[in-house]
């Protein structure tokens, strides 16, 4: 942590080249005698994509960044702000505090918050800003987030960890044991220290692998911003033998659409299945992860396309979380069908269906974007179909 890049100059610098090109900047003359370029461009990235990301840094004077690849990996102020409203007590230790986003959002509902976090530049970084943003019940702790369980003698009321998903020649990966901590390898540990342990996961961990290595699951939570899935939240609970519940949540542009069940209601859910009528329904991001597509027609009285084309479809509009359209006309799939529609410009998607977007796209030089929306998939007797629709009216909920 170089802290000559705190100077004012340098801050002051930072605060109004944030958009510049970071390239220019890297090679050009050097810009201040106590730092390097390539320092001062690290900010810029970071600055840069906070704006967006953590607006609570990115509005706060003299915050210091971590590099970008760092903060690519740190939550979003919106996804923070929802673990921490999972959470209540006296005390959380956050295992892996790194930049601290998580730890920050956590202090606002516990009474004590330890930020541990092995790297101890990025240790430094949190502490630093910590005391910028002007918060004071969080202790940080360079060190091992394991070995301070084992040491310390306390019963917490809530442990956090965020395993690392790079492994050391920094390759992502995505099973349990791959990650660093090794979440499966501590579960006794994390269990004789607390009886609530929030485990934050990536979107690619498989939802049955996770239940078969982290038993004694309370909740899972998946968290989509924007319709992209961002984490999967395993809420465990010592002693617990129940079927889990499941939460889905989708922030998205203001409006937040919450989809959620106990899993044995997945488990038992039968789906009713019909030709395309007039509207049509695509699920958000984080419901298609949880993979209740059954349970999707029986709560929402819909029908699916086909059992594996998880599109649906009713007569009457419904309020629903996730894209709705109005059904335009449907075709069967072949070259003169589709010619006839007249369509040069559309977004694309495809459902259980043998060709990719950009297959689809040259075959019919297809330009991307406007206001009609093409759905290749498959009906109930199993036949290529294309769906013309464009975009329906939100009804609120």
């Amino acid at each position: 942590m170089n802290k000559n890049l705190l100077n004012k100059e340098v801050q002051d610098f930072i605060d109004t080249n944030f958009r510049s090109d970071i390239h220019t900047i890297l090679l050009g003359k050097k810009l201040f005698s106590a730092v390097e370029n390539r320092e001062v461009v690290e900010q810029l990235e970071s600055k840069k994509k906070a704006q967006k990301k953590l607006p609570t840094w990115f509005e706060t004077k003299n915050i210091y960044y971590a590099n970008k690849l760092n903060l690519s990996q740190t939550s979003s102020e919106i996804c923070a702000q929802y673990k921490a409203d999972l959470v209540s007590g006296d005390s959380l230790a956050d295992l892996t505090g790194g930049f601290g986003v998580d730890s920050y959002y956590f202090s606002k509902k516990i009474d004590k918050v330890f930020h541990i976090e092995k790297n101890r530049e990025v240790s430094e970084i949190a502490k630093h800003n910590f005391a910028q943003i002007g918060v004071s019940n969080i202790e940080v702790l360079y060190g091992d987030g394991i070995t301070f369980l084992e040491k310390n003698k306390q019963i917490l009321d809530w442990i956090y960890l965020d395993p690392s998903r790079r492994d050391q020649s920094n390759k992502k990966v995505f099973f349990l044991e791959d990650c660093e901590p090794n979440v499966t390898k501590h579960l006794e540990l994390l269990r004789s220290k607390s009886q609530n342990i929030l485990i934050k996961t990536g979107p690619m961990l498989d939802l049955s692998m996770g239940l078969e290595q982290l038993d004694q699951v309370f909740e899972i939570h998946i968290v989509s911003l924007e319709n992209e899935v961002k984490e999967v939240l395993w809420h465990l609970k010592p002693d617990f033998g129940k079927a889990p519940f499941l939460r889905t949540i989708n922030f998205n542009k203001g409006n937040t659409e919450t989809f959620q069940y106990a899993l044995y209601e997945k488990e038992n859910a039968q789906a009713e299945f019909s030709k395309p009528l007039k509207y049509l329904y695509e699920p958000n991001a984080a419901i298609m992860k949880s993979g209740a597509f059954n349970l999707v027609s029986e709560r929402y009285g819909l029908k699916k396309l086909q059992e594996h084309t998880h599109l649906y479809t009713s007569e009457a509009l419904l309020s629903f979380p996730g894209r709705v359209f109005e059904i335009v006309k449907t075709i069967p799939y072949n070259n003169k069908r589709f010619k006839q529609l007249g369509i040069k410009k559309a977004n694309i998607t495809t459902r259980n269906f043998p060709e990719t977007v950009v297959q689809i796209r040259k075959k019919f030089k297809l330009e991307d974007g406007g206001q009609n929306y093409l759905f290749f998939t498959k009906d109930t007797k199993n036949s290529l179909i294309v769906i013309s629709a464009i975009a329906a009216a939100r009804i609120k909920s």
